[in-house]
């Protein structure tokens, strides 16, 4: 299965970064937004979607919601897993400038597979413990075992490298695998250091690779529309209020649930 999870931020030709999840301010209208004929050309001929054959799925604030509305569908057996994930954002979500990537190496990784997307119970089964944020959700997708293959869009002004490299396979980059380590032997900060990676790794138990891919040019992006769900992020304080008209055009190419 297939879920198409796009970010209004990747219609901002400028990307903002490091603005506090808690920030209740819009971006400055001197953000740049597409004009409405190209967002509509990129989302009918470079996505495929259709007015005709609307796609299921959810308009959320927050990015991070995108997780909740998966898991909703997981549970009720309309999203079946492991999935393919196209996202187009400003932001690859992987946690880069977030914490959470060494709870989830030294902890999450830890406790059985099926276990690890009852965020509500993080509280009984970790004495410290990071809960998903606009900035990390993937990676906590990652760690659920839920993608299959990730595929980033970043915005086209932008060189899309934000995100960390200890995600990928063997810590090398660039790479189209990523494979997340655990190791209860070592501190994951242990990956920052070269010599120290290397035992790290050596006696890592590593998760399933994921196939991973970054589109960083519009003409390279050509889908047919065949998408079982999209999710639609408006991420107010990383967009200016001048996006908001992009709902109303988004509203037109979606089932909501």
């Amino acid at each position: 299965m297939r879920v198409l999870d796009i970010d209004m931020d990747y219609f901002v030709r400028e990307m903002a970064t490091f603005i506090p999840a808690d920030c209740k301010e819009r971006l400055s209208d001197d953000y740049n937004v597409w004009e409405k004929g190209d967002v509509i050309n990129f989302i009918e001929q470079k996505l495929g979607l259709s007015k005709n054959k609307k796609t299921r799925g959810r308009i959320i604030t927050n990015h991070h919601e995108a997780l909740f509305f998966w898991r909703e569908k997981i549970k009720t057996n309309e999203l079946s897993t492991p999935f393919e994930v196209l996202h187009i954002d400003s932001h690859a979500d992987l946690g880069l400038g977030c914490s959470s990537w060494i709870f989830i190496f030294e902890k999450l990784l830890g406790i059985k597979v099926e276990e690890r997307q009852n965020i509500e119970s993080y509280p009984e089964i970790f004495e410290e413990f990071k809960q998903p944020q606009i900035g990390d959700y993937l990676l906590f997708a990652l760690a659920f075992r839920w993608i299959s293959k990730l595929t980033y869009i970043c915005n086209p002004n932008e060189p899309g490298n934000d995100y960390i490299c200890y995600i990928l396979k063997d810590c090398i980059e660039p790479n189209n695998k990523i494979q997340l380590p655990f190791n209860d032997k070592y501190p994951a900060s242990d990956l920052n250091d070269s010599y120290k990676r290397k035992n790290y790794l050596k006696t890592a138990q590593l998760e399933p690779e994921v196939d991973f891919e970054i589109i960083r040019k519009i003409e390279n992006v050509n889908y047919d529309g065949n998408f079982d769900f999209l999710t639609f992020c408006v991420s107010p304080n990383y967009t200016p209020k001048s996006a908001d008209f992009i709902i109303n055009i988004i509203k037109e190419y979606i089932v909501e649930e």
